[in-house]
C-alpha cells in the first residue's frame, strides 16, 4: 500500500498515445501546483522524439515534471513520466521499472501500470484514458473500480479508439474533455468526494 501519511493524496495516471499530448496539456495547464495530487503520464513513447515530452509538458504546468527512474517516490504535487520502452508499476510508493515483455499485438503498458496503482493506492486511484489507437488501459479499469478508485475518459479525442474502448468495459465514471476532466479532478480533490 502507498505510505499510511499520505492516505489522502490521490494518485492520477493519464494514459495515452497517439494524440495524447495535446489532451495532457489541456489537463495540466488547468492545474495549480498545490493540488495535492500527484499525475502519473503513462504513454506509449516507443518513438523518435520522445525526449521531447518532458520539456514539453514542463512548459505548460507550475508542477515539477520528471522522467521516473527505478526506486523513486511518488509524491504529492508533481508530475511523473513513464520512460520510453518500460513496464512500470508502483508498490510501496515507489515506481519499479522493468523491460517490457516480448510484445504481442497492442502495447499493455498503461494496463499494468494501473493494475498496480489499484492494489497499491485503492480509493485514492484515478484512471484518466485519452486520445490513443488499440485499447490499452481498458483491461485495468474494472480493478480501478473495485478499489474505490475513479475512471475517466476523453470525450473529444483525435484518436477514439482508447478512450471508446474504456467506455465499453461500462467502467468509466465520467466522460469528458480534458478541460472538463481537470476541472472535475479539483472539484473532487477539493470536496473530498467520490462518485
Amino acid at each position: 500500500m502507498c505510505a499510511p501519511a499520505e492516505k489522502d493524496f490521490r494518485v492520477v495516471c493519464l494514459g495515452g498515445s497517439a494524440g495524447g499530448l495535446e489532451a495532457y496539456n489541456g489537463i495540466l495547464r488547468h492545474m495549480p501546483a498545490d493540488t495535492g495530487m500527484a499525475f502519473v503520464i503513462a504513454s506509449h513513447r516507443n518513438f523518435e522524439n520522445a525526449s521531447l515530452l518532458l520539456p514539453i509538458l514542463a512548459r505548460v504546468t507550475t508542477m515539477p515534471v520528471v522522467e521516473v527512474e527505478e526506486g523513486m517516490s511518488l509524491e504529492r504535487n508533481r508530475v511523473y513520466l513513464m520512460p520510453p520502452s518500460v513496464e512500470m508499476t508502483v508498490k510501496n510508493n515507489e515506481f519499479d521499472l522493468q523491460p517490457p515483455r516480448k510484445p504481442r499485438g497492442w502495447p499493455m503498458t498503461i494496463s499494468i501500470f494501473l493494475l498496480s496503482l489499484a492494489e497499491a493506492c485503492g480509493q485514492r486511484a484515478i484512471a484518466v484514458i485519452l486520445s490513443g489507437m488499440g485499447h490499452d488501459g481498458s483491461a485495468a479499469l474494472k480493478a480501478i473500480k473495485a478499489a474505490g478508485g475513479m475512471t475517466f475518459a476523453q470525450s473529444n479525442a483525435e484518436f477514439k479508439d482508447m478512450p471508446r474502448h474504456a467506455v465499453e468495459t461500462g467502467h468509466v465514471d465520467f466522460i469528458l474533455s480534458p478541460a472538463e476532466i481537470a476541472s472535475k479532478l479539483l472539484e473532487l480533490n477539493s470536496s473530498g468526494g467520490g462518485t
